[in-house]
Order: C-alpha cells, then sequence, then structure tokens
C-alpha cells in the first residue's frame, strides 16, 4: 500500500519540533496542513511521514516528549481513515 500518514499537533510550532525530531532521527517529514475533513473543527497542522515510517515516528515522539493527536491515513485516492493509537 502506498499510503502515508499525517500526525496532527495543535499548533505549528509543535508541528514544526515534531519534523525536526523525525528528521534528526532520520524519518522524512515534511509539515502540512490537515485536510479539512481531518479536523472539521478549525485549523490545525501535521507532520506528514511515509506509512512504513509510523512506528519509528512514533517512537521517536514520545522519546522526544513530543504531544501529538490523532493519526490518519491518507490512502492514494485521497480517502482518509482514522489510525488507532
Amino acid at each position: 500500500m502506498n499510503s502515508h500518514i499525517i500526525i496532527l499537533c495543535r499548533s505549528l510550532t509543535r508541528t514544526q519540533r515534531a519534523a525536526a525530531a523525525l528528521q534528526s532521527a532520520g524519518v522524512f517529514a515534511s509539515v502540512t496542513k490537515a485536510p479539512q475533513r481531518a479536523n472539521p473543527g478549525g485549523c490545525a497542522y501535521g507532520v506528514k511521514i511515509g506509512e512504513r515510517n509510523l512506528a519509528a515516528a512514533r517512537e521517536v515522539l514520545r522519546r522526544e516528549n513530543i504531544a501529538c493527536g490523532k493519526l490518519f491515513r491518507v490512502l492514494p485516492n485521497g480517502a482518509l481513515e482514522e489510525v488507532p493509537q
């Protein structure tokens, strides 16, 4: 499956911090604006990673004590599905 994951964060600053920590650990990550359907309540940002890097990303964020919110898998057709935490 060729999908990616968006890890939602509460602020742009936290998103940038998460992306930097992931990049430092060798996990390619980019800052992205969350799709409206992932966060209908407002404006949020997230870190986009390849799905194959999810376990490593979770470990890095836990180790660095960077709290993030919901995770969404973005499928090749653009559909979103929430990833259980």
